[in-house]
C-alpha cells in the first residue's frame, strides 16, 4: 500500500503538458517538453515554485530568459537540441542546480560566472560552437562529470585541473594539440576521452590518474607514449589506434588491469616483451601496423591466452 501511494505521489509531480501542469502549479516537481516545437522557453514555467527538475530538449528555443532565475529548487536543466548561443547570468541564482546540459545548440564560449555555479555536478555543453573556456570553470569543486566533446577548442584551462571530483572528461572531436601540464591532478578520473584530436605527446602526469578505467586516445597525432602510463594500474580499457606511434614503453606491462588495448593502424614494428605480464588481457588489436611474420609469432608465444588480431 505504501509504494503504491509513494508512485502515485512521484507521478502526481510530473507532467508532459504545460496545460495540465499550470492547472495545480504548486504540486510541478518535474516537466517534462520536449519535442514540443516550441520557439520560445515557456515563461508560463516560472510559477511553478516548487519545479525540481525542468527539460526542453529538441524544440527551437533560442535563448534562456533571465526570469530562469525564480526557479530557486531547480535542481536539473536540460535544454538540449535548441538554437540558444549564450547562457544568462541569472543561471548563478539557481544554488540547488546540479545538472545542467545544453548540448545540441549553438554557444560559442562557456562564461566566467561559469564559476560561480559550485553545485554543479553534471555539465553538458557537447556538440555546440564553443572555442573558449573561462579559467573560472575551475571552481566547480562538486563537478563530477564534464562534457565537452564535439567543439572547437584548440586548449584546455590549466584551470580544469583543479576539478578534483571530477569522474568523467569527454573532450573529444575538438582541435586539441595538447593536454594541461598537470592533468594527473584529476585523481578521482574514471573515464577520459580525448579521442579525435590533434593531440602529439601526453604529459608525465598522466600516470598520476589512479582511478582510470577507460582511456580513449585514437584518432590523434601521438608517436610515442610516457613511460609514467603504465602506473595506471586500474585501467581496463585503453584505445589508441589511428596515431603515429612507432614504439610502446616497456612499462606498459605494469597495467595489471588492462582487458582491452586497440593499437591498430599505427606504425609499430614491435611490442615491449613486457606485455606478457597482462594476465588480464583478452582483446589486442594489433592491425595495420609495421609487423614481421618472425614479430607477429613472437607476440602470439609471449600472450597465448589473448585474442590478437594482426
Amino acid at each position: 500500500m505504501g509504494l503504491n501511494t509513494s508512485n502515485q505521489t512521484e507521478e502526481a509531480g510530473s507532467f508532459h503538458n504545460i496545460t495540465e501542469a499550470a492547472a495545480c502549479p504548486e504540486n510541478v516537481i518535474k516537466l517534462d517538453l520536449h519535442l514540443k516545437k516550441l520557439k520560445n522557453f515557456p515563461e508560463e514555467v516560472f510559477q511553478f515554485v516548487n519545479l525540481k527538475e525542468l527539460i526542453l530538449t529538441n524544440n527551437q528555443i533560442s535563448h534562456i530568459p533571465p526570469q530562469i532565475a525564480n526557479l530557486a529548487k531547480l535542481e536539473k536543466l536540460e535544454i538540449s537540441g535548441n538554437n540558444i548561443s549564450t547562457l544568462p547570468q541569472e543561471l548563478t541564482k539557481l544554488k540547488k542546480l546540479k545538472t545542467l546540459v545544453v548540448s545540441w545548440n549553438e554557444i560559442e564560449e562557456i562564461p566566467d560566472f561559469i564559476g560561480k555555479m559550485t553545485n554543479l555536478e553534471w555539465l553538458g555543453l557537447n556538440h555546440n560552437d564553443i572555442s573558449k573556456i573561462s579559467p573560472e570553470i575551475g571552481k566547480l569543486e562538486n563537478l563530477a562529470d564534464l562534457v565537452l566533446s564535439d567543439n572547437d577548442l584548440e586548449e584546455l584551462p590549466d584551470e580544469i585541473c583543479n576539478l578534483k571530483k571530477l569522474t568523467e572528461l569527454r573532450i573529444s572531436n575538438n582541435l586539441l594539440a595538447t593536454l594541461p601540464e598537470n592533468i594527473g591532478n584529476l585523481h578521482k578520473l574514471e573515464k577520459f576521452e580525448a579521442n579525435e584530436n590533434n593531440i602529439e605527446e601526453l604529459p608525465e602526469s598522466i600516470g598520476k590518474l589512479e582511478n582510470l578505467q577507460k582511456l580513449r586516445l585514437y584518432k590523434n597525432l601521438l608517436e610515442t607514449l610516457p613511460e609514467s602510463i603504465g602506473k595506471l594500474h586500474k585501467l581496463e580499457k585503453l584505445l589508441i589506434y589511428e596515431n603515429n606511434l612507432v614504439n610502446l614503453p616497456e612499462s606498459i606491462g605494469n597495467l595489471c588491469a588492462l582487458e582491452e588495448l586497440d593499437l591498430s593502424n599505427n606504425e609499430l614494428t614491435e611490442i615491449p616483451q613486457s606485455i606478457e605480464k597482462l594476465k588480464k588481457l583478452g582483446n589486442l588489436d594489433l592491425s595495420k601496423n609495421k609487423f614481421t611474420f618472425e614479430e607477429i609469432d613472437e607476440i602470439a608465444k609471449l600472450i597465448p591466452n589473448t585474442r590478437v588480431v594482426f
